[in-house]
């Protein structure tokens, strides 16, 4: 037997072992919620035992089956271990894809999406459309406060929205912040005047161009505050969030801000932030947001 016949069944075996062992590593190590929202973290983690368990059976017939080879078997070795060959390369080079740190910054992220969206396309942001009506079925009446009764739990059509703290500030956390944004966007007017704090990445007037969920940057506005929102994976990933208007310096592009201020309606929406502090902080974890369907 040539020794490409010796070692391609073994490596094939190595490689679904190897490929495994990344796949369980990354769901209980967390790090796919890079890449994945947490509720896929079980489908990582069975398939990596589903890999290990073939690597496990592949071996145990490799010595089996090295003493069963008839003479016209060893006709098609050849062409059977070039196939395992390359099966045992992509495997090697997808777990090396999967546990090398490798980086992409949320803007070149944000590049690669397709940012043509009919739900909110750039013209919507920057027309000045009429404003829904204070009797309107759909639109939530203000309280007194200036906010509005739909960000109780339970009270918004959009659903998952949070009520403003005691201080009267909105936070907008992972777990509501696409949720947020779908209610300022639909409702816009109850909601102009709204106090918010968030943390999110910046995008420069370049990068947040073309970006349908994300307002135009007009020469009142420094820079837009954005989150990565996922659907199942970060295949899907497209920004969402604010424009900023703010006095001080505008930070480095792709840095991670905590951002207070005061929400401002443009035409029926109320997704720019008149800005009272910027401060720069740690990337939250997990950077991305889940849009629920």
């Amino acid at each position: 037997m040539k020794l490409l016949d010796r070692i391609a069944p073994t490596l094939e075996a190595l490689s679904l072992a190897g490929l495994g062992a990344a796949l369980a590593w990354m769901a209980l190590s967390g790090r796919y919620g890079s890449f994945v929202p947490p509720s896929a973290r079980l489908g990582i983690l069975v398939s990596g035992v589903g890999l290990l368990a073939c690597a496990l059976a592949l071996s145990s017939r490799l010595e089996v089956g090295e003493g069963e080879h008839t003479h016209g078997e060893h006709t098609h070795a050849p062409a059977s271990s070039r196939r395992g060959l390359t099966r045992a390369c992509v495997a090697i080079l997808a777990a090396l894809i999967l546990v090398l740190p490798f980086r992409v910054s949320p803007s070149e992220l944000a590049a690669t999406t397709i940012s043509a969206r009919a739900a909110d396309t750039e013209d919507e942001a920057e027309a000045d459309p009429v404003a829904p009506s204070e009797d309107s079925p759909s639109t939530p009446p203000a309280s007194a406060d200036g906010g509005a009764q739909s960000a109780t739990p339970g009270g918004s059509q959009s659903g998952g929205v949070s009520q403003a703290s005691s201080s009267g500030v909105l936070e907008l956390t992972t777990e509501n912040f696409a949720a947020q944004v779908e209610e300022f966007a639909s409702h816009g007017k109850v909601h102009d005047g709204q106090r918010v704090e968030l943390t999110g990445f910046v995008m420069s007037e370049a990068s947040a161009r073309g970006q349908a969920s994300i307002p135009r940057l007009t020469q009142e506005e420094s820079f837009a505050v954005a989150r990565m929102a996922i659907w199942c994976c970060a295949a899907d990933a497209y920004a969402i969030g604010f424009a900023v208007r703010w006095d001080g310096a505008v930070p480095a592009a792709d840095s991670w801000v905590r951002v207070r201020g005061t929400l401002r309606l443009r035409g029926a929406k109320a997704l720019v932030i008149d800005a009272e502090s910027v401060e720069v902080t740690s990337a939250p974890d997990p950077e991305f947001v889940i849009q629920k369907r």
